[in-house]
């Protein structure tokens, strides 16, 4: 039951705030911005807080049902910590990212080309970090043929991914504090890699793994 209590909690004050500041915000607020901290993409005040709080609860179903259905759900017992871990670091990014929205709508002038890339930034270093650890299962982690049919490719692969995510999370975080010019490169190619290199590798250790 413990493990319930943040992601409820943390997504039940997040309603909560909306509601406290619906009668407050315009009609029309911004949802989205840009690499520059411009807004482009508006909604309304209503659609702005199902869509973002819907997220949320979107999640917390994933932390409470997903490991049920899994296939491979006997393995969530080796890495139950860390799965908590990474899915309410996920959480929590929604969460600044919808009390940011709402300071936004309230005419506070919140600096999102700064906070998202920021949090972002972390939430990778965060997943770097605990990577490593996640066993194999179909939900959560590098997913690719290989990792599914071999233990060890699983390892190798999420032990190197783990590396990248995190030296990917600290290149978005500084992407913050650089020209915007950069900003928008830096995070597009840091996403790329953290994908592709993984995927390939994943791959290759399979060929060497089955001594193809």
């Amino acid at each position: 039951m413990k493990k319930h209590l943040f992601p409820l909690g943390i997504t039940l004050l997040t309603l909560v705030a909306w509601l406290i500041a619906l009668p407050h915000l315009p009609a029309t607020m911004p949802i989205h911005w840009g690499a520059n901290g411009e807004a482009d993409g508006f909604a309304t005040k209503i659609n702005a807080m199902i869509l973002t709080v819907g997220i949320m609860a979107l999640i917390y179903f994933i932390i409470a049902f997903i490991p049920r259905i899994d296939p491979r759900k006997e393995n969530y017992k080796y890495f139950s910590k860390t799965y908590n871990i990474l899915l309410n670091a996920v959480l929590l990014l929604f969460f600044f990212i919808n009390m940011s929205t709402i300071l936004q709508g309230l005419g506070y002038n919140v600096p999102m080309s700064y906070i998202v890339p920021v949090i972002v930034g972390i939430i990778f270093i965060i997943i770097g970090n605990y990577l490593q650890r996640v066993r194999s299962n179909y939900f959560m982690g590098i997913r690719t043929p290989w990792t599914l049919s071999n233990e060890n490719v699983w390892k190798k692969t999420h032990r190197l991914s783990g590396k990248i995510f995190f030296i990917g999370g600290l290149l978005i975080l500084v992407s913050a504090f650089l020209p915007e010019e950069y900003t928008s490169i830096i995070r597009w190619v840091t996403i790329v890699f953290c994908v592709v290199v993984p995927y390939l590798y994943s791959y290759l250790a399979y060929k060497k793994e089955m001594n193809m």
